[in-house]
């Protein structure tokens, strides 16, 4: 297998989870294989200090009960919670590599092992505390090209631990897929080959009884908007094809309703083996999930402003256009000039290698989180 082929096998690992959970421990030792690492694993810690380590293989159980009784609080990784979230950070990243191998952390939990360093990436964010991907090496300190190796995969794994969320937090017993989905807030749609809707959750059916955005037509799923509406139809053709590509990662569509209003849809295919164990009952190969664009959670403008380099002042016009629309509605928004947002957003367009502004909602769309929380 080539190294691209390799790639897109891995991120469809990645997605796989999202609808099976069980198959993080296959993904990871598939992460660790790509990357050459020796470990890899999924922690979450509260506000109140609760550590809990939800996946993870390469660590034997001793070391990980080590871990979380004690050695997490000297684990220099904690500071991941004040970086930008889906940033590659190492040790060096928050302390000289020397003054870590001197530490109690490095000593007598990492060196028995034979970890040198981390690479660690924040998932997610928030009041309760937060989530962190940690994929650990032996060999030496995390380097330039070990950085550039995994950027690839960092988009697909924050969005695949995103959704699978929300397709998991809103019920705590094991419930047939029909009841879980009716229980997001997110609309979820459920669509074969055709294009045809074969379920759709209680938040789906109030956007299609709008018959704004979406609609359908005799059953078949059909946007408002011609180009959005093309773009569906070609991903789900690809779905059925298999073609490489379109099943290895999901496809953001923006919509704006008759009002104004912007939502998100993010289109995952469904073909693969694992995904179809969950979407077989209803025949269906892409599963469309549809929820407001907002980009009020609390790391947002962080992420947008690293990912695209934005200035303080482009960072502000670039969500106020992917909030409000227009140039003279971002202008009234943030009470300055039109010439002023036209500047601004003639950098953001180079900066971001986009020319439109619907090319600037869908861009940033990708970046942010694919449900309502």
């Amino acid at each position: 297998m080539n190294a691209n082929a390799c790639l897109l096998s891995v991120i469809e690992d990645i997605y796989d989870t999202t609808f099976d959970q069980t198959l993080w421990t296959h993904t990871l030792k598939r992460i660790i294989a790509y990357a050459g690492a020796q470990s890899a694993g999924l922690v979450t810690r509260s506000a109140a200090g609760e550590i809990a380590i939800v996946h993870q293989v390469g660590v034997e159980p001793h070391f990980v009960q080590t871990y979380v009784d004690g050695y997490a609080q000297f684990d220099p990784s904690q500071a991941i919670r004040l970086c930008d979230v889906g940033k590659i950070q190492s040790t060096k990243d928050w302390l000289p590599v020397d003054e870590f191998r001197k530490g109690v952390f490095y000593q007598e939990w990492a060196r028995p092992q034979g970890l040198e360093d981390a690479a660690n990436v924040l998932l997610d964010r928030s009041a309760d505390g937060f989530s962190h991907f940690s994929l650990m090496k032996g060999g030496g300190p995390v380097d330039d090209d070990w950085r550039r190796m995994l950027a690839p995969i960092i988009p697909h794994l924050l969005r695949a631990v995103l959704i699978g969320q929300v397709l998991h937090r809103h019920t705590r017993i094991v419930s047939p897929a029909a009841q879980m989905l009716d229980q997001l807030r997110a609309a979820v749609i459920l669509l074969d080959g055709n294009g045809n809707i074969t379920h759709t959750n209680e938040s789906g059916r109030d956007i299609l009884s709008r018959r704004d955005f979406l609609r359908s037509e005799h059953g078949r799923l059909v946007a408002a908007d011609p180009q959005a509406n093309r773009i569906l139809r070609d991903a789900v053709t690809a779905s059925i094809l298999r073609n490489g590509a379109a099943r290895s990662g999901n496809i953001t569509l923006p919509f704006v309703a008759h009002d104004g209003e912007r939502f998100v849809g993010h289109l995952l295919p469904l073909t693969s083996d694992r995904r179809r164990q969950t979407a077989i009952a209803y025949e269906a190969t892409t599963v469309l999930i549809v929820s407001p664009a907002s980009l009020d959670a609390p790391a947002a403008s962080d992420i947008v402003r690293s990912i695209f380099k934005l200035t303080p002042a482009e960072a502000r016009v670039l969500l106020r256009v992917v909030e409000f629309g227009g140039v003279s509605e971002t202008a009234r928004s943030l009470n300055i000039a039109e010439s002023t947002v036209k500047t601004h957003l003639g950098r953001i367009f180079t900066k971001t290698e986009t020319k439109r502004q619907a090319d600037l909602v869908k861009l940033v769309a990708g970046f942010a989180s694919p449900v309502r929380n």
